[in-house]
């Protein structure tokens, strides 16, 4: 592997590590493990919340790179209609 390789996955990392959505699911993590750590949150209530908000995350991404690509898709066929 080149260096090229690995200034892109450490600037790739880096961009991540900045993301609101790793924040806010490290943040969801720790503080519901301290919750659970101190009896006042049950395994169950622990796996819902965590699993519903994480999979919702991600589901929500998923979407926006499909209405990305299929914008980008429609911008271009509309720039190749000839009139």
């Amino acid at each position: 592997m080149d260096r090229e390789f690995w200034n892109g996955a450490g600037i790739k990392l880096v961009e991540n590590l900045l993301s609101v959505k790793v924040w806010t699911i490290f943040a969801l993590l720790i503080i519901s493990s301290i919750l659970v750590w101190t009896g006042k949150m049950s395994g169950d209530v622990f796996a819902a919340v965590n699993g519903g908000v994480i999979s919702t995350v991600y589901a929500l991404r998923e979407g926006f790179k499909i209405t990305k690509v299929k914008a980008m898709k429609d911008s271009n066929d509309v720039k190749n209609v000839k009139v």
